[in-house]
């Protein structure tokens, strides 16, 4: 009876020293797995910056690159422990077609995601206009698009949206095409400020026109198209409003970076330059004629 009872005990030593030993290597290979994808990661995010100079896309093929990686790990974990990682990747299967069924949201963002990248209409820093919002984007993740609004709002917007809208990029630098790249390339991509401004029909059109001219040219930032004639600045009568002459005012900026600014600049100047000329800008108002 004694021998019996330590012959169990001796197995039960034996298993447990297995299992030490076994959950010893899973334990291992989960760990220094993780770190490994985090390495190589890194690694791909560095080399692919360095060469491609685009951290946006640098950024999302690491992350792809550690996901991965991360799976190939748990398996191997789980191979190491003696589960069958042929059931498993078959289970995998099965779930990835029911997880696909009802998360088909998510994978259509990141499949948008995917697209956004290789096409890329955009890059990080470019300022542009999605579905009517303005902002300078900060980040593409895998499923969203991060974009700061210029009154410092984050803006978090689904790969899909961005995919299904139409972009309006204001400061291109790099496109994901060479036609695109071409068109970037061939004319520097910058800003044109469209405003509309009227004065009283009491007012000379052709001294109110110069005086607005003048006064959008003083403005800092925007070109005056010495070298390039289209883009010098254009003030002309764009409708005979009920009670304004309507004056349309383009102007072309140089820096992008202060688009905003220049355009606050450029009324202010605008404003005060017919202030001093005594021109009126009338608000909107309704003469009676009284018939007797």
């Amino acid at each position: 009876m004694k021998e019996k009872i330590l012959e169990i005990l001796g197995l039960m030593l034996d298993e447990l020293i297995n299992a030490f030993i076994v959950g010893s290597k899973a334990i291992f290979i989960l760990i220094f797995g993780i770190w490994f994808a985090y390495f190589v990661s890194g690694k791909i995010k560095k080399l692919l910056l360095k060469t491609l100079k685009d951290e946006m896309l640098s950024s999302f093929l690491s992350k792809v690159t550690f996901v991965g990686m991360i799976v190939i790990v748990v398996v191997a974990t789980l191979g190491t422990m003696g589960v069958q990682t042929a059931s498993i990747i078959a289970a995998l299967g099965a779930a990835g077609l029911a997880i696909a069924l009802a998360l088909k949201d998510s994978l259509s963002n990141l499949a948008s995601g995917i697209m956004l990248i290789v096409f890329r209409p955009f890059t990080k820093s470019d300022t542009v206009e999605i579905g009517g919002s303005v902002g300078i984007i900060e980040d593409i993740s895998l499923f969203h698009t991060y974009m700061k609004t210029p009154d410092g709002k984050l803006v978090v917007i689904p790969n899909t949206n961005i995919a299904n809208n139409q972009i309006i990029n204001y400061t291109a630098r790099n496109a994901g095409s060479k036609k695109m790249q071409d068109v970037i390339d061939a004319k520097e991509v910058v800003r044109r400020i469209d405003w509309l401004v009227g004065v009283s029909y009491d007012s000379d059109i052709d001294q109110a026109k110069e005086i607005i001219r003048n006064a959008v040219k003083s403005t800092n930032n925007i070109d005056k198209g010495d070298e390039d004639p289209l883009k010098a600045v254009f003030v002309g009568v764009n409708e005979l409003q009920s009670s304004a002459v309507e004056f349309s005012v383009r102007a072309w900026v140089i820096n992008n970076d202060t688009f905003f600014k220049t355009k606050c600049d450029m009324i202010e100047n605008v404003k005060k330059a017919l202030d001093n000329a005594k021109i009126e800008i009338p608000y909107n108002k309704l003469d009676v004629k009284i018939m007797k």
